[in-house]
């Protein structure tokens, strides 16, 4: 092998060598419960997972696996959110309760709703917390689990959001509504859709609220209430989520399909139309989607490509839908429900996420320029590496 093969070989290495892969061909660890994990939450660096089984318990893990504490509700444990320092955690029950508990495991408070608890979110720093009951209302709560204010939808309020300083809110019902609220209580807007909403998610500024339909509908809406864009995708839009600039909006749907969009609505890209997909994350660049589909994790990249998949278990007369996945905010780490696992991965490069410049603090402020100043360090620092790199290789075989 002459000096230039032996170079093109050490370029190539030091190329591909810098994509990330965050799913790698094994998990770093599985965590079992005793009935199937309904729902997973990570802290922004990946030290800290929370989940709800249908086995009735909150789980709160360490980044190396170990148990750090349970808590039983009276019945299924349906949802979770966790504050991006994993220093607070409100998690959503069967039994209509929702539970607020501090990292170290104890129980803060409990507020009771009329009906099962479908769906909680925290603010960033714990502060305001929204809940959607099937007893058709959404309940916004303090830190301190007193009843702020509570609005009626009439019919089970199925999906929450808030932005990370807790000043807007939006709700997603079976009475065919997105709603979206101040965080005094106040309705800016109500929209009338074509279907019952199965998922919400919004921009941290709450610039931009994107919502999927039972029956296939994926709508894009500005917080003045204009419908931006409004398509159907196959049927059964289980899950969406979207950037934290608002930018990139990626779907899954049930009857096969990911896909990406910008918040136009101009399709990006569609992959995996023969997969069905049960849930989606996307880290805060939309660099990288995860898509949980039957019992099989796949990331793609941020031209839907496949980059790696992984397989929860080998079992071809049984299946089961992966329910729910998250990216953590410094984009190194995977948490994905399978069954009753969840799997941990953390093999990815971290991106540095400066949550004091990218969470408005004011009315009406923008995150858009410090994410594009962060996507201009990300992109950046990357491509200066690999020339210096190429460069003194190049010096190295006297190529030049």
């Amino acid at each position: 092998m002459n000096r230039y093969t032996m170079a093109i070989l050490f370029m190539f290495i030091v190329i591909f060598g810098q994509i990330p892969t965050l799913l790698a061909s094994k998990a770093d660890w599985n965590y079992k419960t005793d009935k199937a994990v309904y729902s997973v939450d990570i802290s922004s660096e990946g030290d800290y997972i929370v989940c709800g089984s249908l086995d009735n318990n909150f789980y709160f893990l360490s980044k190396e696996g170990d148990l750090l504490w349970k808590y039983p509700s009276n019945d299924r444990a349906l949802c979770v959110d966790l504050t991006p320092d994993g220093y607070y955690i409100v998690g959503g029950s069967k039994d209509k309760k929702v539970y607020m508990f501090s990292k170290e495991g104890d129980l803060l408070w409990s507020f009771v709703t009329g009906n099962t608890v479908e769906s909680v979110a925290l603010s960033f720093n714990g502060s305001k917390i929204i809940a959607g009951s099937d007893d058709g209302a959404a309940y916004f709560l303090s830190k301190e689990g007193s009843l702020l204010w509570k609005y009626e939808t009439g019919a089970p309020v199925t999906t929450v959001a808030i932005t990370p300083n807790g000043e807007y809110i939006a709700i997603g019902s079976n009475d065919k509504s997105i709603y979206f609220l101040s965080e005094d209580g106040k309705v800016i807007w109500k929209i009338k859709t074509l279907g019952e909403i199965s998922s919400i998610d919004m921009s941290f500024d709450g610039a931009y609220i994107v919502s999927g339909t039972k029956n296939g509908w994926i709508y894009t809406i500005s917080n003045s209430g204009e419908i931006l864009n409004k398509t159907k995708k196959n049927n059964g839009v289980v899950n969406v989520k979207i950037t934290p600039n608002g930018n990139y909006i990626v779907a899954g749907s049930r009857d096969g399909g990911v896909y990406a969009m910008s918040n136009n609505g101009k399709l990006l890209w569609q992959s995996l139309d023969d997969k069905g997909i049960y849930s989606v994350a996307i880290n805060p660049d939309g660099t990288k989607v995860a898509a949980g589909s039957m019992d099989t994790i796949y990331i793609l990249s941020k031209n839907g490509k496949e980059i790696k998949c992984y397989q929860t278990y080998d079992d071809k007369y049984y299946l089961y839908s992966i329910n729910s996945l998250a990216i953590s905010l410094d984009s190194s780490t995977l948490v994905s429900t399978s069954r009753e696992c969840i799997f941990y991965f953390n093999h990815d490069t971290k991106k540095e996420f400066d949550l004091n410049e990218c969470v408005p603090t004011k009315k009406n402020e923008s995150t858009d320029t410090c994410f594009q100043k962060k996507l201009s360090e990300l992109n950046e620092n990357p491509k200066r590496k690999t020339n210096e790199i190429i460069s003194i290789l190049l010096s190295f075989f006297r190529i030049r």
